[in-house]
């Protein structure tokens, strides 16, 4: 075997290893914790805004997924550390921690607005 081709195998396989913690993005962003159930519809329809607080900590506490609703990018992120997040569910955040592909990894979090609940009915001028 000659150098040229050892040289080549060592580099593709640090390369390897070095992927997948490359391709995690630092971010910050803001939006809101909800479960993947109540979530994933009201994004897919275009409504970014916040579940149901009640619910989405009764669905999160049965074992649905923690999910982070992206405000600007209109997507879901699911939470891989939703410890950090507990007790946030509907309040408007602003996050920083590291993005990989549709996972975040949440390192703080700020409450830049405690959820207030709304009737889903449309509001009349009188």
């Amino acid at each position: 075997m000659s150098t040229t081709t050892v040289v080549r195998c060592a580099a593709l396989a640090l390369s390897l290893w070095v992927t997948p913690a490359a391709r995690a993005q630092n971010v910050e962003l803001t939006g809101w914790f909800s479960d993947e159930g109540c979530a994933k519809a009201r994004v897919k329809a275009g409504r970014i805004g916040p579940t149901g607080r009640a619910c989405a900590q009764k669905q999160i506490a049965a074992g649905a997924a923690m999910v982070f609703i992206d405000e600007e990018a209109k997507r879901l992120l699911r939470v891989a550390n939703p410890e950090a997040a507990a007790g946030q569910e509907s309040h408007y955040v602003r996050v920083t921690g590291t993005r990989d592909g549709d996972t975040l990894r949440v390192t703080t979090l700020e409450v830049l607005k405690e959820y207030a609940p709304s009737c889903g009915r449309p509001r009349t001028t009188r």
